[in-house]
């Protein structure tokens, strides 16, 4: 009986010993099936990016847009200067942003007044007092609304940066201390946020072939802390600037910085932790108190009313 029992198992054992044998294979095939999509994933859409501006200036409409946006654009270079400053911090890099900026402006104190002036005959019983205000009301939020978009662009985009760049500094310790230069390295890590932090990939590909120009290396990387506008870039273009003038190990400074940027966050999130109670405090007067008062209260009135 038992040599007929060991028969019938053996089939299975043999089957799960060829699976055993065969995990680490089929481990190994799945691992670069995936590598090979994520490759194919980024050649097409770096080889995808090129090709945008132009599939975008090719209708009708775009290019009606764009020449508007020419006519737009003011002639005094300075004001020009500080509008492109500020919609590049945002993300706005196309050439025809400034102009497009100003047509927006143009858009949003005009068409407001346009519609109240088509809804005119329908607000009969509204007084010209009203009227009057609800025009200029609308004209100071058409003036104010495109600065107020750029402004939280900006300032999201800096958290973003501010977040992720703990990883880049990461990445860039790996890469210095695996034997890259510095250059390289700039390139390396530029590719491998990519698909992460896409902000901070963009702003490293800028560095990156700044660096491949001939740019001096102190210049660039305070062009791309100008560019991050966060003050872990302009202390990491501190650090590296004077870690090159007085010749110290770039690999050490950099770690010692990545740790710094780490511990930073780590603060950061301790203080939000810290601020949240005294942040629900009014929310807990308005919202919890009442009801809490009122189920407290409400038996109370109803006996008494009962009493009486």
């Amino acid at each position: 009986m038992m040599p007929q029992s060991v028969s019938a198992l053996l089939p299975v054992l043999l089957l799960v010993f060829a699976a055993v044998l065969a995990m680490p294979a089929l481990l190994a095939f799945v691992r670069s099936w995936k590598a090979k999509e994520d490759l194919e994933r980024r050649l097409e859409r770096r080889h995808a990016r090129p090709a945008e501006p132009q599939t975008r200036n090719e209708s009708r409409i775009g290019r009606a847009v764009i020449g508007l946006a020419n006519r737009a654009t003011p002639t005094n270079e300075e004001a020009v200067s500080v509008v492109r400053a500020k919609l590049i911090l945002a993300g706005f890099t196309h050439p025809t942003a400034v102009g497009r900026y100003y047509i927006a402006r143009i858009a949003c104190v005009v068409l407001p007044q346009l519609a109240l002036l088509v809804a005119l005959p329908n607000l009969d019983g509204v007084s010209k007092q009203t009227l009057l205000m609800v025009s200029v009301g609308l004209l100071i939020t058409g003036l104010l609304a495109p600065d107020f978009y750029v402004s939280r662009r900006t300032k999201a985009r800096q958290q973003q940066c501010s977040a992720g760049f703990p990883d880049m500094m990461d990445l860039m310790v790996a890469c210095v201390e695996a034997g890259l230069s510095l250059d390289a390295s700039v390139q390396r890590v530029g590719e491998e946020l990519e698909l992460r932090h896409p902000i901070i990939a963009g702003h490293m590909k800028k560095l990156s072939l700044e660096l491949r120009a001939g740019k001096a290396r102190k210049n660039a990387w305070r062009t791309f802390a100008d560019r991050m506008s966060i003050e872990e870039a302009s202390s990491l273009a501190t650090m590296l600037r004077q870690a090159e003038e007085m010749g110290t190990s770039l690999g050490q400074t950099l770690r010692v910085f990545s740790a710094d940027m780490r511990k930073r966050r780590i603060l950061m999130a301790e203080e939000k932790a810290m601020a949240l109670p005294a942040k629900l405090t009014l929310p807990l007067i308005i919202f919890v108190f009442p009801v809490l008062l009122g189920v407290l209260i409400l038996p109370a009135v109803v006996k008494v009313q009962a009493a009486l």
